[in-house]
């Protein structure tokens, strides 16, 4: 795996706004646990929330993007991160936070529509899609 898909990219590719590139497919990618409960919380949102998530699973699937469950490794890379940025008096979301977290503990390339918002993150590499 050498993708982590923030949120963002995989809603607009479900809404078929922006398509994602067939290399970060071909190589492999993943979404954080976190994206996957963001996710899941649109759907519920929907006017169809049972159709909206099996969109949702067969996407996954059909694409084999892995679902990257949290553990210690992410969770230190997101304490180190959150510390980091609070000492320079700058937050960012707490769920972009762990998406970062997970990227950067699994050494992926998190591809994301807001290259600005997460550039903030020391060793995190973006790609804008």
């Amino acid at each position: 795996m050498t993708y982590l898909l923030d949120t963002d990219v995989v809603i607009d590719h479900l809404r078929k706004r922006q398509r994602l590139h067939d290399e970060v497919i071909a190589t492999g990618c993943g979404i954080s646990m976190l994206s996957w409960g963001e996710l899941a919380y649109g759907a519920q949102k929907s006017s169809f929330p049972e159709t909206s998530m099996a969109v949702v699973d067969d996407f996954l699937r059909e694409n084999g993007v892995a679902l990257v469950e949290l553990s210690r490794e992410i969770m230190r890379a997101y304490a180190h991160e959150r510390a980091r940025l609070e000492k320079k008096g700058e937050g960012l979301d707490q769920f972009d936070l762990l998406i970062a977290a997970t990227a950067l503990a699994h050494s992926l390339i998190l591809v994301t529509r807001n290259t600005k918002h997460f550039s903030r993150i020391e060793g995190l590499r973006l790609a804008g899609e």
